[in-house]
């Protein structure tokens, strides 16, 4: 991946990395990857199907939902560099929503999710990177659950394109407003109120995850706080915007890209 499209939709950094373990990062990004778009066989029954998928990949078995290689090469990252199986089930058990219509009706039904769908997937990198103890990898799962609020609130209406909303449903009902208008917009003041909260998500996650950097050696180092900063300039620049997300695609400018650039040489985190 490289910097400018990781501007464009920040996500847990996977090249950053020397000789083997840059392989390792990229395998453990392709299972992440197979299962957003989990191919279920025709006529399976959704629920039954995911608990033998489970099975299987807490016992390193192939696995129907996603092709063979993807799942044996992740496998073998586990064992070689001693990850946990878990991680990779647990990212399983959570794409079981993911077929067909999704929705959350609560916040917490929505953190579950992200719990066992991307703060797993950070654990694996972080340990990868030698980061183990539990103070680090609580800091792994807020920037997991940051850069994927965060990824789904910029790609919103691709993502009910696709029928998904990673919005609670309690939420929009707070605030007055329904799937359609996210959906199409425009930015109203309901939907303005409503996506400033998701934002605040966003912001909370990253703002807890952020001491994960001091305890990477250099290139990661750079690379996340890269996204960290990078990450709080698309949640900027969509302020700037009143929350418009149907008008144009959010993004940043060459200019406020040399302004984040700037501030990860010469700020502070």
């Amino acid at each position: 991946m490289n910097s400018d499209r990781s501007l464009d939709l920040p996500r847990p950094f996977y090249e950053e990395w020397w000789g083997e373990r840059r392989l390792a990062a990229q395998a453990l990004w392709h299972w992440h990857s197979a299962l957003a778009v989990p191919s279920v066989p025709s006529g399976s029954e959704v629920g039954s199907f995911f608990d033998e998928e489970r099975r299987r990949a807490e016992a390193g078995d192939p696995l129907r939902v996603m092709p063979q290689e993807i799942a044996l090469n992740a496998y073998e990252v586990c064992q070689t560099h001693d990850l946990p199986l878990d991680w990779l089930a647990a990212q399983v058990e959570a794409a079981r929503v993911l077929p067909g219509s999704t929705r959350f009706e609560t916040a917490d039904r929505l953190d579950t999710f992200v719990r066992l769908w991307a703060a797993p997937h950070a654990r694996l990198l972080a340990t990868l990177a030698g980061l183990t103890n539990s103070v680090q990898r609580s800091w792994a799962d807020e920037l997991g659950r940051g850069f994927f609020y965060l990824s789904r609130l910029v790609t919103l209406s691709a993502e009910l394109a696709r029928d998904r909303l990673f919005v609670p449903l309690e939420e929009c009902r707070q605030y007055d407003v329904s799937v359609e208008q996210l959906r199409t917009g425009p930015a109203t003041e309901p939907v303005q109120r409503l996506l400033w909260k998701q934002s605040v998500r966003v912001r909370d996650a990253l703002q807890r995850g952020r001491s994960l950097a001091d305890d990477l050696w250099f290139r990661q180092r750079y690379a996340l706080r890269w996204y960290w900063h990078g990450a709080l300039a698309l949640l900027d620049e969509l302020e700037r915007r009143d929350y418009d997300l149907w008008s144009a695609p959010v993004s940043l400018s060459r200019f406020r890209r040399l302004e984040v650039y700037l501030q990860l040489v010469f700020g502070r985190s």
